[in-house]
This record gives C-alpha cells, sequence and structure tokens, in this order.
C-alpha cells in the first residue's frame, strides 16, 4: 500500500517537540519562557527556569519514552500479528511487569530495585509465552503465540492478585495500586534515562526491519521464498517489542490504550508500511502520553493517574478512529 500523508510525520514530530517545550515551561506556578528554558539547560538560568526544569525535565522524558515505547511495540505487534486490535501486553508482559513490581513493593525495596523487579518481571512473563509457543510447534505460530500470551498473562494477573491480598493495606496496598494505575510522578532522571537506553534499542530493531515486518505479516512462506529467516525475525521483532513495553511498564506503571489508539490513529497518517508506521505511531505515542500527563495535574492539588485518564481518553477516540477507518475503507 503507497504510504499517504507521509508529510505530516514531520509535522507530528514538531507538535511533539512544541508539546514538550510548553509542558515545562508554560504550566503550572512556574511558567519560564523558552529563553530561560534554554539558559537553564546550560546552567545559566534563572533559579525559577532552573527549578521548572529540575522538577518537569525527568517526567516530561518519562512520558515521551513511555509513550513512544507503548506505542511502537503495539505497531509491531499489529504489523506481525494481523491483528488491528494487537496490543503492547499481547504477551502477558504487563501483566508479568506489574507482578514484578508489586512483588518488589510488597518486600519495600528501593525504587531502582521496583523498576528492575518489573522490567524483570515483564521479560519473564513474555519469554514464557515464546517458550510455550516454541514447545507446542504449532503450524500457526501466531495464534499459538497468542494463546500463549493470554495464558502467561492469566497467570501473572493471579500472582498479581494473590500480592494485593497479603498485603499490608495501610502501608503496602496504596503503594502498589498507586503504581498499577500509571504515573510518571516518580520519575527520576535517573530513571527515565534508564528506560530511554532499552526502549531506543528495541525501537532501533523494529525500525531496521522495516520491510521485513511487511513481509513477515503476509506469512512465513512468503518470507521464506524471499530469502527471510522467518522465525528469527519474529523472535527478533518479539523481542524489541517485549523490551520495549517492559521498559515503559517498568518506568510508568501500567498506561493502557496508547498501544493501541497510537498506531490506529499514525496508520490513518502514513498508512500501513512498518518503515513509516512505527515511527509515527511513536511521535503520536509521545505526545498523547504528554497530554495525558498534563491532564492529570490541570483539576486540582490531587494529581489522577494517567492509566485512568489514557483509558477515559483513549476508549471514545479510539473508537472514532475506527468509525473513521471503516468508513474510509
Amino acid at each position: 500500500m503507497k504510504p499517504r500523508g507521509g508529510a505530516l510525520l514531520p509535522l507530528a514530530l514538531v507538535l511533539l517537540a512544541l508539546a514538550g517545550v510548553l509542558a515545562v515551561m508554560a504550566t503550572g506556578p512556574l511558567g519560564v519562557s523558552p529563553g530561560e528554558l534554554l539558559a537553564a539547560a546550560a546552567g545559566r538560568g534563572t533559579p525559577e527556569a532552573e527549578l521548572a526544569l529540575a522538577l518537569r525535565g525527568p517526567r516530561l522524558l518519562a512520558a515521551v519514552t513511555c509513550g513512544a515505547a507503548l506505542a511502537g511495540a503495539g505497531a509491531g505487534f499489529q504489523i506481525l500479528f494481523r491483528n488491528p486490535l494487537a496490543a503492547p501486553d499481547l504477551l502477558g508482559v504487563s501483566s508479568g511487569a506489574g507482578l514484578g513490581a508489586a512483588l518488589a513493593l510488597l518486600f519495600g525495596v528501593g525504587a531502582a530495585l521496583v523498576q528492575g523487579a518489573a522490567f524483570a518481571g515483564g521479560l519473564a512473563a513474555g519469554g514464557l509465552a515464546l517458550a510455550c509457543a516454541a514447545l507446542t510447534r504449532s503450524g500457526d505460530g501466531r495464534l499459538a503465540l497468542i494463546l500463549c500470551g493470554v495464558v502467561a498473562g492469566a497467570l501473572a494477573s493471579a500472582g498479581l492478585g494473590l500480592v494485593v491480598v497479603v498485603a499490608e493495606p495501610y502501608a503496602q496496598l496504596p503503594s502498589i495500586t498507586y503504581w498499577l494505575l500509571g504515573s510518571f510522578t516518580r520519575a527520576t532522571l535517573g530513571e527515565a534515562v534508564g528506560g530511554l537506553i532499552p526502549v531506543a534499542l528495541g525501537a532501533a530493531v523494529l525500525i531496521w526491519l522495516g520491510y521485513r515486518l511487511d513481509i513477515l505479516s503476509l506469512g512465513d512462506e512468503q518470507a521464506r521464498s524471499l530469502g527471510l529467516n522467518a522465525r528469527l525475525l519474529r523472535l527478533l521483532a518479539l523481542g524489541a517489542a517485549a523490551l520495549m513495553t517492559s521498559s515503559a511498564v517498568a518506568v510508568a506503571g501500567v498506561v493502557g490504550w496508547i498501544g493501541l489508539l497510537a498506531p490506529h490513529a499514525a496508520r490513518l497518517i502514513v498508512g500501513e508500511r512498518a518503515g513509516q508506521l512505527i515511527p509515527a505511531a511513536m511521535a503520536l505515542g509521545a505526545l498523547f502520553a504528554l497530554v495525558i500527563d498534563r491532564l492529570a495535574t490541570a483539576f486540582g492539588p490531587a494529581e489522577i493517574p494517567v492509566g485512568l485518564l489514557s483509558a477515559a481518553i483513549g476508549a471514545p477516540a479510539f473508537l472514532i478512529l475506527f468509525v473513521a477507518a471503516s468508513r474510509r475503507s
């Protein structure tokens, strides 16, 4: 399919950059100008600008990273499985990351270990799904992966429910519940940068695969006839998408709908080709994450979890996109 509106991708990136700058400089009681912001980044800004950058910079970076990661992983899954409803938690990665973080919070470890446990839990759930699918030796590898991902997610959800039951209701349960609802508030600069590195690695793999993903979506026989190792390429793509998802959940908790909504919006702009769809979805996902993060603090001193806002905004937005796409086709 010929890509549509390819010139709009740079526009989306520019809008993302402008939204990020505005989010840092123009919201809240510490409003700063672009010049003051640049001076603060260079170490020569006013105390107000430096404070705004220190307080909002890590949060901004975490929002951009997580939004882009979830959207890119969602686009990769949708291309691979030829399923427009495929989402980043398809292999149980989000549930596994939630279980890992909940266990870390249950044992009272530090924030860095909570992030590491979430990352390990997400990769473990994804690895379990891949291993079970490999053992089935099913003729339809995509169906086996989906079924094994459902099983891995169900096991992780059961473990998470058990953790919630045994958690101390006043000291441990509130922190576990708040983490599972998703938030960019607690992200430090080190955690945001630590999440950015695996996300960038996974995105680089998906973008490098490019047209190979388009061929894989046609089936293994078509890929093999063109000299491609379908199994290896699929494992690379799934591993990259799982890495991006677990990194995002480790930084921000469970934030849904971005990985489902952003690829559909990007598909209406640039078309179906993976080389354009994945970067466009990541740009729109980062922009959506920035918007819901700003809305989370716009209704008073009590912050609304971004996971709730992403569902409240993403569900009707997805319905609108679905109707628009159906009418166009």
